[in-house]
């Protein structure tokens, strides 16, 4: 189901005067998973995530409370109950206040991943866009979302080890039934589908644009339940993206992002 006169994430931002206007370069960030288990608020972690209108850091749940590098995350675990993060990890120092991505997995009825039972909590304090792909609105299967940060003081720098900047964008609630996956996708639901990243300097990239439709999904990881290990999008040496998808032969990819990870 294609959401036919929606704009684009930079236009989005545009509207909602959260970004500057500036250059930009986010053409390596990775859209990452990471895996807990379902979150329980306690007196010393209240919070599944930290308020980014605030100058402190609550304690909370995410992995940026743990300084947990994207390349670190888990990507499988069992059936039943899990929290599920949603991070761009290996970002630009020039911060993020926006972005723009989808989400797809099967189940229901009692099998894998009933969408009846998928919540999503933005981590975002701006504003949020779903879109539906033919299941529902985002968090629903095939959905897309676009996210804002609240500019200028909730814009995202956090910089985790040597990976970068680290933006947590929501938080996934799901229960498994059975073996499944749930791995995000570009928001393809737009006139123009993007996997879109808005810096607070005002620069903006779709990594669809920069790598193509088939190497984009390098970017974009998988958390597999009940069997499988998963995807971890922040694996590899992460290079300096090209200026044009057909630019990279498929050794090249294979030196870019090492062996795949077991299915």
């Amino acid at each position: 189901m294609v959401v036919l006169g929606r704009v684009g994430l930079g236009l989005v931002l545009i509207i909602a005067l959260v970004c500057p206007s500036s250059e930009a370069g986010m053409e390596n960030a990775r859209f990452a998973l990471h895996r807990k288990d379902q979150f329980r608020p306690t007196k010393t972690t209240p919070y599944l995530c930290d308020n980014p209108a605030t100058a402190t850091e609550e304690p909370n749940y995410s992995p940026n409370y743990e300084k947990l590098p994207c390349d670190s995350y888990m990507t499988f675990g069992p059936t039943g109950m899990s929290q599920i993060y949603v991070v761009l990890g290996q970002a630009g120092q020039e911060g993020v206040c926006g972005v723009s991505f989808g989400v797809d997995y099967n189940g229901g009825g009692g099998v894998g991943i009933d969408p009846a039972f998928v919540t999503w909590t933005a981590c975002a304090d701006g504003e949020q866009y779903p879109n539906d792909g033919g299941n529902g609105d985002f968090p629903k299967p095939k959905g897309g979302l676009q996210i804002t940060w609240r500019y200028p003081g909730s814009c995202q720098y956090a910089v985790i080890g040597r990976s970068g900047v680290h933006a947590v964008v929501g938080s996934f609630y799901v229960y498994a039934y059975s073996t499944s996956s749930l791995r995000l996708t570009p928001d393809n639901n737009l006139t123009s589908p993007e996997l879109a990243i808005d810096d607070c300097r005002g620069g903006h990239v779709n990594l669809m644009e920069v790598w193509g439709e088939q190497l984009v999904t390098q970017l974009l990881a998988r958390v597999d339940l009940g069997g499988g290990y998963g995807y971890n999008s922040c694996w590899g040496p992460g290079p300096p993206a090209p200026t044009r998808a057909a630019a990279l032969s498929w050794g090249r990819i294979k030196n870019l992002y090492g062996p795949a990870s077991p299915n």
